[in-house]
């Protein structure tokens, strides 16, 4: 979280983020189609019931070719979005049809989940450019994990994102045409697509992988040294005390929204 702030000083400013920013999307989805704003926020409600169903792991196919076999990919309708590190003004968000994490749980887990909607609507080459961008990042903040987990600031993470992006396109021959395309798509399907904060997004996607151990076994990496191992276990433990925040933010986020929804056309029938 904030290096800057403490835990108090953090969940108090992120409380009053979220409830500014529920309101901001709340009137973004009255603008839609009614039964398209029910879907999204009968997805949004069975996230709170059941959060490991934000994931899955149907339609990528395609996406597999781009990344190495011991990293674990998911699906999620689902759109992330948080503060932004681009512009620094309440009521403007960056939002992620990909997400890449990886835990800890007596072994290391790398994890990158993609929007399923972008997994069909976007050509080879957007997928290419968007898995590259995402497996230099994840090599980036993993190197920074093992000299000793430093705190970067929304600077430096911007200079990070901004730097893989640059190499995301060299690397991917994706043209300036279609990386303009890349960004309309990713409008197009934050606007009819379940938004969730970034906090909940993370903490579901551990209950995915804990409930899944098991089955996923067999892409744990075990740590290369004992101080690796060790800061596994304190990033474990330090994550595991924001489980019960991200997962409030959430909830009182939904209801948030669902006050402010247009009622007369909001129903279970």
């Amino acid at each position: 979280m904030n290096g800057t702030l403490s835990k108090e000083e953090f969940e108090k400013e992120y409380t009053f983020w979220i409830q500014s920013a529920a309101k901001d999307i709340a009137f973004s989805m009255n603008q839609l189609d009614p039964g398209l704003r029910n879907d999204i926020l009968f997805k949004n409600e069975k996230y709170m019931r059941e959060p490991e169903s934000v994931y899955g792991d149907t339609g990528l196919e395609t996406a597999r070719k781009f990344v190495p076999g011991n990293i674990l990919l998911l699906s999620t309708d689902a759109f992330v979005f948080s503060q932004s590190i681009f512009v620094r003004m309440s009521g403007v968000f960056d939002y992620a049809i990909a997400l890449n994490r990886r835990y800890y749980l007596g072994s290391w887990y790398s994890i990158i989940t993609l929007n399923s909607m972008y997994l069909k609507e976007a050509s080879e080459v957007m997928l290419r450019y968007t898995l590259e961008h995402e497996l230099l990042q994840k090599e980036i903040y993993e190197k920074n994990i093992l000299s000793g987990a430093r705190k970067f600031t929304p600077e430096e993470k911007k200079k990070i994102s901004d730097d893989a992006l640059n190499k995301a396109i060299k690397k991917s021959g994706i043209t300036h045409d279609e990386i303009a395309k890349e960004k309309q798509l990713m409008l197009e399907i934050s606007s009819i697509s379940p938004l969730i904060p970034k906090p909940f997004a993370e903490t579901a996607l551990y209950w995915y992988v804990e409930k899944n151990l098991d089955e996923l076994e067999h892409l744990g990496e075990p740590s290369k040294s004992e101080k690796e191992d060790t800061i596994g276990k304190k990033l474990n433990s330090d994550f595991k005390e924001w489980i019960d925040f991200s997962t409030n933010i959430y909830k009182m986020f939904l209801t948030d929204i669902k006050r402010e929804i247009n009622y007369g056309d909001y129903s279970y029938s």
